[in-house]
């Protein structure tokens, strides 16, 4: 009989044990599922400002009209807000047989809001002026 008493003081400390640890543990797993979806977050639009930039460019070399590639980067990037874009174009026109390049800064809002609220991404594309 007095082994029966034992044996289930025994698991009543193992189960605070194993609260315990949970307790300690959880917050990092937490973390590290927070960080693997702000990540994700940030690499799509990461990779959606590139490809807005690279349509910039695409249009500029073809029209040499500013406005028409910044409309062309606006389609480009979809799910983003793309009103907060903010466009550069290097040179300002196209001249034939030289390279135009567009740079779109861009402020990507968190999702978990644990390591902050917006991370910058920066896209580029180039392209040859004239086709």
């Amino acid at each position: 009989m007095n082994t029966r008493i034992g044996h289930a003081a025994h698991c009543d400390k193992s189960r605070g044990a194993v609260a315990v640890e949970f307790a300690l543990v959880a917050p990092v797993l937490l973390l590290l599922v927070a960080g693997i979806i702000e990540f994700s977050n940030i690499f799509n639009a990461q990779v959606s400002v590139t490809q807005a930039a690279r349509e910039a460019a695409r249009n500029m070399a073809i029209h040499n009209n500013q406005g028409t590639a910044t409309t062309a980067a606006q389609v480009g990037a979809p799910g983003l807000d793309t009103s907060s874009f903010a466009l550069a174009f290097s040179p300002g026109t196209c001249a034939p047989n030289t390279n135009i390049k567009v740079t779109i800064s861009y402020t990507a809002p968190g999702i978990t809001g644990v390591f902050g609220t917006g991370f910058g991404v920066t896209g580029v594309g180039a392209m040859r002026c004239g086709g």
